[in-house]
């Protein structure tokens, strides 16, 4: 995995004086690489959240799903952090300012420390007013107090990570990130299943695999740092705190409220209803979530591509770079996305049983959303290339408050189908004034919308549609939904291969027979 990570890196730096179209091509091919790599670990996450949703009931998932997320916030903070130590320690070490590096390393992991254990302990002292405020006393205490030590645990893991990223270490990250940790998970809800454990046994057990996680990476990390040489002069180690807060808290404070607009369905559904609602909304979350690994995967790819083209002043380029992406991630996500709204409710009762049958349409609904926002990420990478960044901030704060507007005006009266049409809603409208900004940004080189590819979208909008009504007129199975999802997949794919062009990003195709000759454009 390593040495095609550095490929890929390689093969986008040799094509940095190529024309737009070779960028594209070579973009998102290499993306497509990562996203099979990527499918692994999201099977292994996937799987014991079925096994675990159909051990608990509605009620004890609902307190352990609102737990799970109010720790998700208490993490926030770190991201901001995170991400000035994968700048900064880079620089450092580049310049070979060994000391500012160990510094900055220092700084990040005792800052981070101090504040998730001043989180903790300030729930600690105030968990009753802090739940009768948030829950109104439905959520058990005692749960989340052991769950909050996932805080710095969680953090830890991610900046073990990150760190050994600013060293080039790709094979260790993926070993960890993507096999041992969810691996671990793994294990601990099997034995709770087994042995028939509740949720306290359940929430030791993630913070047993959690540590395991950091003190294996914490031995990967003091090696790596040894290697590096860094900890040879511990005496010298200059502290750059200015620098790291002037670069982190802003960014800080954006991830906060970005958090908190992905969280504030869930807390609000644990304010106004029980908490078997907040289960029938946070079920089928993961399952809506599923288009967002397409954008996960092309992005990191996406950015590098764009800069070169931005550098070059050819914006035309990076309009033919962002609706190529755009096209392809469309159409990788669209049987993702077949699936879970077309075919939301026999894909609803296979996955999670028949007593979440009222969280098919909340499915429905949240991957209309999601499937969307996902096809037009790219607008906001291709925001940062063009360095609109104040822009950014102000769209990333504008999202988070549509989100809590319209989810204060549906939860209360329409519970979890409110939330997910609040939710769905805004994760479409943030994208009109992101286009629009992409367009003015562009100086109008970049299209608001492409009118060659508008016969495009509406093939995938009439399949949709199509397939929709078969599900509300007619009682299919499972087996036969999916089979419906791939012929139809299979035929959008088909007649969309000239916009494509996947012979010419993936020429080796033609050696499949069958497959080879379905796909060559005409």
């Amino acid at each position: 995995m390593a040495s095609k990570l550095v490929d890929l890196s390689s093969a986008t730096d040799v094509k940095s004086e190529s024309d737009p179209v070779g960028i594209a091509r070579d973009q998102i091919r290499g993306s497509s690489l990562f996203l099979v790599g990527n499918v692994l670990s999201i099977a292994i996450t996937f799987l014991p959240h079925l096994v675990l949703v159909r051990y608990l009931t509605p009620e004890a998932f609902g307190h352990l799903a609102y737990a799970l997320s109010l720790v998700g916030v208490g993490n926030t903070y770190a991201l901001g952090f995170n991400e000035a130590m994968s700048r900064f320690v880079p620089i450092y070490h580049a310049r070979r300012e060994n000391s500012k590096a160990l510094g900055s390393i220092v700084v990040v992991f005792s800052i981070t420390l101090l504040i998730s254990g001043l989180l903790i302990v300030t729930f600690a002292v105030a968990s009753g007013p802090i739940l009768a405020f948030l829950t109104k006393g439905r959520e058990p205490a005692g749960l989340l107090l052991i769950l909050m030590f996932m805080i710095p645990l969680e953090t830890t893991a991610l900046l073990t990570m990150n760190l050994l990223a600013c060293f080039a270490r790709a094979r260790e990250i993926f070993w960890g990130r993507f096999i041992m940790a969810p691996g671990l998970r793994v294990i601990v809800i099997t034995l709770v299943v087994f042995r028939h454990s509740g949720l306290p046994s359940l929430a030791y057990g993630y913070l047993l695999a959690e540590l395991i996680t950091v003190v294996v990476f914490s031995v990967l990390i003091v090696r790596e740092l040894r290697r590096q040489k860094l900890l040879l002069k511990l005496s010298c180690v200059r502290f750059p705190t200015r620098e790291i807060f002037a670069f982190s808290v802003p960014l800080m404070a954006s991830n906060v409220i970005g958090m908190l607009g992905s969280s504030i369905p869930v807390l609000l559904l644990g304010y106004f209803h029980p908490m078997s609602t907040v289960a029938y909304y946070r079920v089928v979350l993961p399952a809506a979530c599923l288009c967002n690994m397409i954008p996960g995967n092309f992005i990191p790819l996406y950015l590098p591509s764009a800069s070169r083209l931005f550098a070059k002043g050819d914006t035309t380029g990076i309009n033919h770079l962002f609706w190529e992406t755009s096209l392809w991630m469309s159409v990788l996500a669209f049987p993702i996305f077949l699936a879970t709204s077309c075919f939301a409710h026999p894909i609803t009762i296979f996955l999670y049983g028949a007593r979440y049958a009222p969280s098919a349409p909340i499915l429905a609904i949240l991957s209309l959303g999601y499937f969307i926002n996902s096809s037009f990420a790219c607008n906001v990478a291709t925001l940062k290339v063009l360095g609109k960044i104040r822009l950014m901030v102000i769209l990333n704060i504008a999202t988070p408050v549509i989100i809590v507007v319209f989810n204060l005006l549906l939860i209360p009266r329409y519970g979890a189908v409110g939330a997910a049409v609040g939710t769905s809603a805004a994760l479409i409208m943030q994208n009109l004034p992101r286009q629009l900004a992409l367009w003015l940004a562009g100086g109008g080189s970049i299209s608001f919308f492409e009118k060659r590819f508008a016969s495009f979208f509406l093939v995938l909008g009439s399949s949709a549609i199509s397939l929709h009504l078969v599900q509300l007129f007619t009682s299919i199975t499972i087996y036969v939904a999916l089979t419906l999802a791939l012929i139809v997949s299979t035929f959008v794919l088909w007649l969309v291969k000239k916009h494509l062009k996947i012979v010419d990003t993936f020429p080796e195709i033609l050696r499949l027979p069958i497959v080879g000759r379905l796909l060559a454009q005409r």
